[in-house]
């Protein structure tokens, strides 16, 4: 059987008034993610690898849509500084990817490619995250990256 390619749920790209290094630094240290994306209620790394490290593990504590919590392992997967990094969880059946992608566009200016994607290899699952998660997790996509740019953007002081 093929496997099939993972489905892209969000794939946003946006500016920032920051450094490629400094967006590199900040978002490869997934505890950061806590500041800045909604439904995050903890986060924490059992192991004692540097933020950024492929094989690095973060628990990440959500708030489900139901109004559970529910605490999944999220593991580095790919971290190339200062322009990929991407993370994976086994948090069935959604089996997510997130790819962040970095671009200088000038000493003090990067674009930053967001990627939400789906690697469940289930046409039943890969239809109902399609149709019923889809807007969700888009929606939660659109206000973290608002709130990240907030926050790169500002000057540090």
């Amino acid at each position: 059987m093929n496997k099939k390619p993972n489905l892209a749920l969000v794939d946003k790209t946006l500016s920032i008034n920051s450094p490629i290094a400094t967006v590199f630094e900040f978002l490869s240290n997934h505890e950061n993610y806590i500041r800045w994306f909604p439904g995050v209620v903890e986060i924490e790394s059992p192991d004692k690898l540097q933020h950024g490290t492929v094989g690095k593990i973060y628990n990440e504590t959500l708030k489900l849509p139901t109004g559970r919590n529910r605490t999944i392992s999220i593991e580095v997967i790919e971290s190339q500084s200062p322009a990929l990094f991407a993370m994976e969880a086994d948090f069935a059946p959604l089996h997510p990817r997130t790819e962040i992608r970095l671009i200088a566009r000038s000493a003090d200016e990067t674009t930053l490619n967001w990627r939400f994607l789906c690697r469940s290899q289930s046409l039943i699952a890969r239809f109902l995250i399609r149709t019923l998660v889809k807007k969700t997790i888009l929606r939660q996509s659109e206000a973290g990256l608002l709130k990240l740019k907030k926050i790169l953007d500002e000057p540090v002081s």
